[in-house]
């Protein structure tokens, strides 16, 4: 059996893992108000990837690294997702009361790309160290 379709299963199972981790990691998000409390779940994601990609002693530290990128990925943009429609709802919310202005200030969409990119940095960069870590321990 050729490596590469060794890896094609890997990589989709981590993104299969990386789906059910975002789901933990957006219920979280939604029903729990301490902000470490989001920590576990990210340990118990990276336990479960590394408990996938040591199955395949036979795939290579890259094809591992990535599998364990993208599931870590794939969780953090729906975390990434459910952030952003519970932060609409709260400013609807605090609209209606009268605590914020009606109409939101204008930001240009050059601020508002740049708003997004640091922190979808930030978090690609501390994914890439987390599985860069996982990877090697899982081989």
């Amino acid at each position: 059996m050729s490596l590469d379709l060794l890896a094609l299963p890997l990589l989709a199972r981590a993104l299969v893992l990386g789906a059910f981790g975002g789901v933990g990691l957006a219920l979280t998000v939604a029903y729990v108000r301490r902000g470490p409390a989001i920590l576990p779940v990210y340990a118990a994601l990276l336990a479960a990837l590394a408990l996938l990609v040591a199955r395949g002693p036979a795939v290579p530290y890259a094809w591992r690294f990535a599998a364990v990128l993208a599931g870590f990925l794939a969780a953090s943009a729906a975390l990434y997702a459910a952030v952003g429609v519970l932060a609409e709802r709260e400013r609807a919310r605090l609209r209606g009361e009268g605590r914020l202005p009606a109409v939101p200030p204008r930001v240009g969409l050059t601020a508002r790309a740049w708003g997004h990119a640091w922190r979808v940095g930030i978090l690609a960069g501390a994914g890439a160290v987390a599985s860069a870590g996982v990877a090697f321990v899982a081989s």
